[in-house]
């Protein structure tokens, strides 16, 4: 049972924070303390809800609700429409633009994108090819820090064992040699 907690904190996690904790899930990973294809389908669905969630924003913050309330709001409507054109049209590069620059612009473009009514099966078509791109990018890069980290474990044990060795060497040193001058003291009658 524990074994698929730890799956969906990282959902959670991912949706929350995406990449911080998509890498340091698959560097676990890469050390072999848990699966890299669930790391990857548990982060790219995190990611995914948490996209959505943004979408569903926009769809919910109508700007025709924001019109009835605020008149002024109508020396606006032009841009806004032009702007929903552009989205619309242009909708998949900028999704996937965003999504592949570190995420950012991400959120502003899911919010606009419900914003201009896109069909939620577009939006999420979109995300999930960018989400196999992006969030296998980062598992890729999290095994491979993960085996260092392993490679890196091994080598600060072989240290420690080293370090451990040397400081009780000179620790025997100090010892003897303290031992020797109280020894020589009593022996020659030191004060």
């Amino acid at each position: 049972m524990i074994f698929s907690w730890r799956y969906i904190l990282i959902f959670l996690g991912v949706a929350i924070e995406g990449p911080a904790v998509t890498l340091a899930a698959a560097a676990l990973a890469g050390s072999g303390v848990l699966n890299p294809y669930l790391v990857f389908l548990a982060a790219s669905g995190g990611n995914i809800a948490a996209d959505m969630g943004w979408y569903m924003l926009g769809l919910a913050g109508r700007f025709e609700t924001g019109l009835a309330l605020l008149p002024a709001l109508r020396r606006l409507e032009p841009q806004i429409v032009a702007l929903k054109g552009r989205i619309d049209r242009y909708l998949t590069k900028m999704l996937l633009a965003t999504k592949l620059s570190l995420g950012i612009g991400t959120i502003p473009t899911l919010i606009a994108a419900g914003m201009a009514h896109v069909a939620w099966w577009r939006v999420m078509s979109i995300q999930v090819v960018g989400e196999a791109i992006w969030t296998g990018s980062l598992v890729l890069v999290g095994l491979f820090l993960g085996q260092y980290v392993t490679q890196l474990e091994r080598t600060l044990q072989i240290a420690g064992i080293v370090g451990g060795a040397i400081f009780m060497a000179g620790l025997i040193f100090l010892l003897r040699k303290q031992f020797s001058e109280k020894t020589n003291c009593k022996q020659n009658g030191c004060l």
